[in-house]
């Protein structure tokens, strides 16, 4: 029988006088019979189980301190509450954890931490979990076990979870804490920012837009010259003796015409019935003014009386054969359609494109949108730049994204016919900005006195359709009506169209139009995504589906697409990847994706995609575009021919390498010039010690801190190693082997035999005496990080980012010792993906030299991240900074499976201080990481872009001192420390190889 009172003892149970067991101190009490391990389990009527275990979390989810701490979940499904602590966990030798004091009600899971720290809170239990596997049980008092899971072996972030409806558990690489199982182990959707605002539905009148009255122009045939026709659309005969149709050629430079000005066309009838369509005969006479306009830019304008407009028909880049028809018939929508319908209902075969040189004043074929945003560097978003005319009778012009940077350069250009000017002279950009800035205090800052209404149409990639007006504009609500409804009746489909806010002053504004007009919130565009856009770029390859947790055994290259479940850390040297959970932008495999020029993106169920499952197994060429992909079969002849156009031409380029440097270097005092010494990282890591405060357009103190008494360990002492463990005289005759080059399987098995070799020799005694001696020195005691510093990282041509090891060493511990550190981070010079990077930047492999960054360990943070110093979803906008965090120590750059980081962009001054989020942290329960106000001092945003911009214009002089690179930006690693003090731990330059850039110095 069971005995209720407690008996005092050690930490397992053990057998007590009379043969039964004792739970020791736990409360539990005493059971009479004896402690059996193997005892069938009782079922419980309360309901308690394991519902989930995780051994190894790098990322899974945060504890209240940041640290990423082992967890389990226990899940209640019976009817009344449970109170933990009459429960405990065993594992297999016997030992026990008493459960806390928590109460478990009906239907909840709860989380416990499972990282032997009591002391941090009452969700902390007294034990670990094993990552190699264990078996655990669960006790209702001393006597009753109600459940045991028996843990596998487990990588990183994978949990071991029961899946409905079968109560089985399984292995899922997309952990669910604290939550519900479901019956799937899928990647969840990303989270969804919290909308701003909210606004009325809204629906248009079945009339809308509305066709003019009482005629309307509903068709033209002007090249050749044909006809137009016009239509009576009241309910009354109408007398054609008041009224007036014109031809006339237009120019964005010229007034609006005059009803003397153009060609007057004669009616062939005297009246025209309700409902009647007349067709007005033409000739090339009355065309000849508009074929010699440029463009065949011009107007049909049918006038009433007292010279009154009553419909006009603006058209230009008219494609010779094309009619131009509104549809539906008698609409307010006009198209290009391949053939005339004169006297009858308009029915259109719709032309499927047309060449329009920069502009066009409608979108008059499907293709024009496209057409028009070619060349655009926006990332989930395709964006056309509109201007309206107040001027010219609000006559509206799509300016083309590769021939017009800005609004300014159309307007100063084609309207007021001033000379371009070079913006790559800094004279002539001088005078360009002060124009620049002239026009915008008129047409943006202020409300009265407009010529122009400036704004754009976004086509967003979760299919948003919005019409915005560019943040801090100062756009009245009249204004934003008048512009809205003069421009989406000139789309394909006016009604899909919303008006957005893009700040919060513009949303306040667009309150007055509230039930007037389709608004929608700021967040709009980045709800129910199915599709990321991350590296926009076209390759071709074979369409491999390949499981995430096989990547890395599976034998992959240059002539693949790849298809995965989840986001992998590394990803070989492929011609593609898409994703089915979505990336963090400045994750490494986008950062890998954007250096080779590789197109990389994220489709929910990518795999059973209907344009993507018919093509698996096939050669295809894939194009990531801003908002959709395309995908098609593709012939091995165009395929051979794009993958021989990449290949490296030329000498090989040796990386800077420097020999002679012997002694341990400290690296305050140092920089760039060190590198060929003690590579890349850690000179500019020394660099960021000589950061200095200030300048425009931030003008406060800085505060962060770069970690204090980093020392270096140079090159030379990997290359002495490298001759004395022989891997140099086996990387010297893999080298000789054909089949070492041609054959991925024998290139991984030849370069492990280097790692082998490196890892298999000793550090020289002197060397490892003098690291372990200023490790003691600077660092005492504490763990350390040894960081991967290579001569062949940040290289003009390469970035090498996420490429090697780094790994943390502490002194007096077996497990985590200096020579292993050591050892560690330069073997990793040879992992496959780092030789294969390099062989296809065409780099000198024989070359390549490791050295290691030295520097205190960060422990407890309470966030970290990364951040560049360019719009990472607009590469051309150098005004507002990329900001990608996560709480804790939960990985950033490289995040768990189904987890999501922080995203947000900064508007720096002096345009306008916006903070525009794109995600939220799924680990930050919908709170923003970075605080936005501080009572005293800058905000943490603020004062990183400020940090940021101090790196940025420390570096620039340093690294592009002739500003050739129109794409520079900086990228720093940053942490905050739990007194959200702010780190900076790491800057290197930013890469943008795969994007073809506008000449003109926009």
């Amino acid at each position: 029988m069971c005995v209720a009172s407690c008996t005092s003892g050690p930490e397992t149970p053990r057998t007590t006088d009379d043969g039964g067991t004792s739970f020791g101190d736990s409360g539990l009490g005493t059971c009479a019979r004896p402690f059996d391990r193997s005892a069938a389990l009782v079922a419980s009527a309360r309901g308690l189980h394991f519902s989930e275990l995780l051994s190894a979390n790098d990322g899974v989810n945060v504890d209240e301190d940041g640290e990423t701490d082992d967890w389990l979940e226990l899940s209640n499904d019976g009817t009344t509450a449970i109170d933990l602590s009459t429960h405990a966990l065993s594992d297999a030798n016997g030992k026990h954890w008493k459960l806390p004091n928590l109460t478990v009600e009906p239907g909840q899971v709860i989380l416990l931490w499972a990282d032997d720290d009591q002391k941090q809170g009452i969700a902390h239990l007294g034990v670990k979990l094993s990552a190699s596997g264990e078996q655990l049980t669960l006790w209702s008092g001393p006597c009753t076990a109600i459940d045991r899971v028996d843990l596998p072996a487990m990588p990183d972030n994978e949990s071991f979870a029961r899946i409905a409806p079968s109560g089985l558990f399984t292995r899922c690489r997309y952990a669910t804490p604290g939550r519900n199982n479901g019956t799937s182990c899928d990647p969840p959707p990303p989270p969804e920012l919290p909308p701003e605002a909210s606004f009325q539905e809204f629906t248009w009148p079945a009339s809308w837009p509305t066709s003019p009255t009482p005629l309307a122009i509903t068709e033209l045939a002007l090249r050749p010259a044909t006809f137009v026709e016009v239509q009576n659309t009241s309910a009354q005969a109408v007398s054609l003796a008041d009224y007036t149709l014109r031809l006339a050629a237009v120019s964005p430079d010229a007034p609006y015409p005059l009803p003397s000005q153009g060609t007057t066309l004669l009616w062939p009838a005297t009246t025209l019935a309700p409902g009647e369509r007349l067709v007005v005969p033409i000739s090339a006479v009355d065309t000849r003014e508009l074929e010699a306009n440029d463009g065949f830019e011009g107007i049909a304008l049918l006038s009433g009386p007292g010279a009154t407009q009553v419909d006009r028909v603006e058209f230009n880049e008219w494609p010779t054969g094309a009619v131009l028809a509104r549809v539906p018939d008698a609409g307010a929508t006009l198209r290009f359609c391949a053939a005339a319908t004169p006297g009858t209902n308009n029915v259109c075969s719709p032309l499927a494109s047309r060449p329009i040189a920069d502009r066009a004043h409608s979108l008059a074929t499907p293709n024009d949108f496209a057409t028009l945003t070619a060349g655009g560097t926006e990332s989930g978003q395709a964006a056309l730049k509109f201007l309206v005319d107040l001027s010219a009778h609000d006559a509206v012009h799509f300016i083309d994204n590769a021939r017009w940077a800005l609004h300014y350069t159309f307007v100063r250009e084609r309207i007021y016919l001033e000379p371009p000017l070079d913006r790559c002279d800094e004279a002539q950009n001088d005078e360009f900005n002060k124009g620049w800035y002239k026009f915008s205090d008129l047409e943006y800052f202020k409300v009265d006195g407009r010529r122009f209404l400036l704004g754009t149409l976004v086509k967003y990639s979760n299919g948003v359709l919005t019409v915005e007006f560019t943040p801090g504009d100062e756009i009245d609500a009249a204004q934003m009506k008048r512009a809205f409804t003069a421009v989406v009746a000139r789309t394909e489909d006016p009604r899909a169209w919303s008006l957005r806010p893009a700040d919060a002053a513009q949303t306040a504004r667009m309150r007055v139009l509230d039930g007037t007009l389709p608004i929608v919130d700021r967040n709009a565009p980045f709800a129910d995504l199915t599709y990321q856009p991350l590296t926009r770029a076209e390759g071709f390859g074979v369409l491999r589906y390949v499981p995430g947790a096989q990547l890395a055994s599976t034998a992959l290259g240059p002539d693949t697409i790849v298809i995965t479940d989840d986001v992998p850390n590394d990803v070989p040297l492929v011609s593609g990847l898409i994703t089915e959970a979505f990336q963090a932008p400045l994750a490494h495999v986008n950062v890998l994706s954007e250096a080779r020029g590789t197109p990389n993106m994220a489709l929910r169920g990518a795999r059973e995609h209907a344009r993507v499952k018919p093509l698996i197994g096939k050669l295809v060429r894939l194009e990531v575009g801003p908002q959709d992909f395309t995908l098609r079969e593709a012939s091995a002849t165009e395929a051979d021919a794009f993958w021989q156009r990449r290949r490296p031409a030329g000498a090989r380029i040796a990386p800077p390498s420097n020999l002679t440097q012997r002694e341990l270097v400290s690296l305050r005092g140092r920089g760039l010039a060190d590198l060929p010494a003690i590579g890349a990282k850690a000179a500019q890591f020394a660099e960021l010690y000589r950061v200095q405060p200030g300048g425009a357009p931030c003008g406060v103190a800085l505060t962060f801190r770069v970690p204090d008494q980093a020392f270096a360990v140079p090159v030379v002492h990997y290359d002495e190693h490298f001759t004395r463990s022989g891997a140099r005289a086996l990387l010297t005759a893999l080298l000789a082997d054909p089949m070492f080059r041609a054959d991925s399987s024998v290139r991984t098995a030849g370069l492990a035999s280097v790692r082998s070799a490196i890892m298999g020799h000793p550090v020289e005694s002197g060397l490892l005496s003098q690291v372990s001696a200023l490790v003691r020195e600077r660092f005492g005691d504490r763990r350390v990080r040894f960081r991967s510093s290579s001569n062949t990282e940040d290289l003009p041509t390469f970035n090498g980012a996420g490429l090697h090891t780094s790994i943390s060493a502490q002194l007096n511990d077996s497990t985590r010792n200096v020579d292993d550190a050591l050892r560690t981070v330069w073997a990793s010079l040879w992992n496959l993906r780092a030789y294969d990077e390099r062989e296809n930047a065409n780099l000198e492999q024989t070359a390549s030299l490791m050295g290691v960054l030295v520097h205190e360990q960060f422990g407890g943070e309470a966030a970290q991240g990364v951040a560049i110093s360019r719009n990472m979803l607009d590469v051309t906008r150098d005004d507002s900074y990329t900001i990608n965090t996560q709480i804790g120590e939960a990985n950033v750059t490289n995040p768990a499976p189904g987890v999501i980081t922080e995203l947000l962009l900064y508007s720096l001054p002096p345009t306008w201080l916006d903070v525009r989020y794109q995600t939220l942290s799924s680990l930050s329960g919908g709170q923003k990481i970075l605080r936005e106000n501080e009572p005293e001092g800058p905000s943490e945003i603020v004062n990183l872009a400020c940090a940021l911009h101090a790196v940025h214009n420390h570096f620039r002089p340093l690294l592009d001192p002739q500003q050739t690179n129109r794409l520079f930006a900086m990228q720093i690693e940053f942490k905050l420390e739990r007194d959200r003090t702010l780190v900076v731990k790491q800057a290197r330059p930013q890469p943008f190889g795969h994007l073809t850039l506008p000449t003109d110095c926009r």
